[in-house]
């Protein structure tokens, strides 16, 4: 059973900056102790990863200044604190990869864990995919974050373009559906499990949970297809707190994947202050290295 830790964190906080600026360690790297002492760090598994989704970081995230949805900042500037503050890499919001310069993104490549594609289901044509597996295979990620549509009469379609897209994949990279709401079929979970079955084995075809789901749905997705949810999105939309200050739901949904045999890694995607249009990028990821904090002390 996972230990409170609201009377921790009240009595003994730790400051974003002091954070960033105090650790000097790799890119996979232990979780760091509540004091931050060397010597405590360990190796990581899985279940300890938790990365920056940079997405948060982008003031262009939703088509705010364009419509395109293009990115407005180069992440490699923000990557030594992401590293510093313990972040065990990215998970690399498609844009920041794509709409930059070969020598960012020789810089980015190391770092990112988890590729975040827009790449259509939807399209028969497998030269989006393909791409997709193209630049994924420039980087580090061992996952590619994608969606269904939403066409229910496109289910088997959606299947077998998965399937297919598997095969132009390395054996060590897998698909996380993020199974979207309101966008996707795999919202619901016994049609996910059906797509998913159909298209590839749990080693290969992976699904990823959100922090916001409700406790009945995550029941849900786990009695449907649990051994393939291997990776949760943090966040709280639509209006992000600090998990400084949602101590006890961060902590309450921890507990229960736990106890539904979740053994995986996190993103950070959104923080508190992604809603707000004067908020920095820096201002932005120090909140989520703040988050960090909260989220390594109710892992331990």
């Amino acid at each position: 059973m996972l230990l409170p830790i609201a009377d921790r964190l009240a009595t003994e906080p730790v400051e974003a900056n002091t954070l960033a600026h105090s650790l000097a360690v790799p890119l996979i790297v232990a979780r760091p102790s509540r004091t931050l002492e060397a010597s405590t760090l360990r190796s990581m598994t899985d279940h300890d990863r938790v990365l920056l989704g940079t997405v948060l970081l982008e003031p262009n995230r939703w088509g705010q200044i364009d419509p395109q949805r293009r990115s407005t900042i180069d992440v490699v500037e923000y990557l030594d604190r992401i590293t510093e503050a313990g972040f065990d890499g990215i998970e690399i919001w498609e844009d920041h990869f794509i709409d930059t310069d070969e020598s960012s993104r020789s810089m980015l490549c190391p770092h990112v864990g988890i590729y975040n594609s827009y790449t259509s289901l939807d399209e028969p044509e497998q030269n989006g995919r393909d791409g997709v597996a193209a630049l994924v295979g420039q980087t580090a990620a061992t996952g590619i974050k994608f969606n269904v549509g939403n066409d229910p009469l496109a289910e088997l379609d959606y299947a077998e373009r998965i399937a297919s897209w598997l095969d132009r994949l390395d054996e060590h990279q897998r698909l996380l559906c993020e199974c979207h709401a309101g966008i996707s079929l795999a919202e619901d979970p016994a049609t996910a499990a059906r797509i998913f079955a159909a298209a590839g084995p749990a080693s290969r075809l992976q699904a990823i949970a959100h922090t916001h789901d409700e406790p009945e749905l995550l029941r849900e997705k786990f009695e449907a297809y649990g051994e393939r949810i291997t990776h949760v999105h943090v966040n709280y939309l639509p209006e992000p707190p600090t998990l400084r200050d949602n101590i006890e739901r961060i902590e309450s949904t921890v507990t229960l994947l736990t106890s539904l045999g979740f053994t995986g890694s996190y993103t950070i995607e959104f923080t508190h202050g992604v809603l707000d249009p004067s908020a920095t990028p820096a201002a932005l990821l120090n909140n989520a290295i703040d988050d960090l904090v909260v989220l390594r002390e109710i892992l331990r």
